[in-house]
């Protein structure tokens, strides 16, 4: 009888782990662009170029882990790691920039990674190592993509600064900020197209625009919220 439950525990535990890694390969699957993807920009032309880029949350809470979107509402606590892939190779940066507008990068960083070339279709994880970790102090954090087909000297010399500076970026803010503008005043023009479109079922969110000219920049905004 003993042996009849050890056995029985042991089957349900192989079950277990089973339909762990096939979820986990689930996800990673969906984050993976396929070719004949319909990414949800509403381009008007076939020849123009779409850049995407696929992001899901792993939630831990409470030792139990799972995927949300970026919407979700975190508390204090909570851990959480942006998992992303993009539709094509291109130079990544990813910073923060808190309520009084100041900037610190998270990627690239000495801690991080400094190779900042990212292939198309290759999943990672922001941060590369460990979670962000929601305190008792309410709020919203801004995390903020920006990614390139080149390097864009603006973001390389502000990573140049973070380095020295504990990844805060001060001298160099007002370019991060102008990368910002020119990207907002180009997303505002007939020819520029910008979607987002979240999946609660597989807890990944679609980003997309169109860029006529490849060296356009892509930003894309996260805000977490936690109460």
């Amino acid at each position: 009888m003993r042996k009849h439950v050890l056995l029985s525990l042991f089957a349900l535990a192989v079950a277990i782990f089973i339909f762990t890694d096939l979820s986990q390969a689930k996800k990673t699957r969906d984050l993976v662009f396929e070719e004949n993807e319909q990414v949800p920009v509403a381009a008007k032309s076939n020849d123009q170029n779409v850049v995407a880029v696929k992001t899901s949350i792993e939630l831990e809470r409470d030792g139990q882990k799972s995927t949300v979107l970026p919407d979700f509402e975190f508390k204090n606590g909570d851990k959480a790691k942006f998992i992303y892939t993009t539709n094509i190779d291109a130079y990544v940066y990813w910073l923060s920039q808190g309520s009084s507008g100041e900037f610190f990068m998270l990627f690239p960083t000495p801690k991080t990674g400094t190779e900042n070339f990212i292939k198309k279709n290759a999943v990672q994880t922001i941060p590369i190592k460990g979670s962000f970790k929601f305190d008792n102090k309410a709020g919203t954090e801004k995390i903020i993509l920006v990614m390139s087909a080149e390097r864009i000297p603006e973001l390389e010399a502000a990573a140049k600064e973070a380095a020295l500076k504990g990844g805060k970026i001060e001298s160099e803010s007002s370019r991060v900020s102008s990368v910002q503008s020119q990207t907002e005043s180009k997303r505002k023009t007939r020819d520029l197209v910008f979607e987002e479109e979240g999946d609660k079922e597989s807890g990944i969110s679609t980003s997309a625009q169109v860029n006529t000219n490849p060296k356009d920049a892509f930003v894309v905004y996260y805000e977490l919220k936690h109460k």
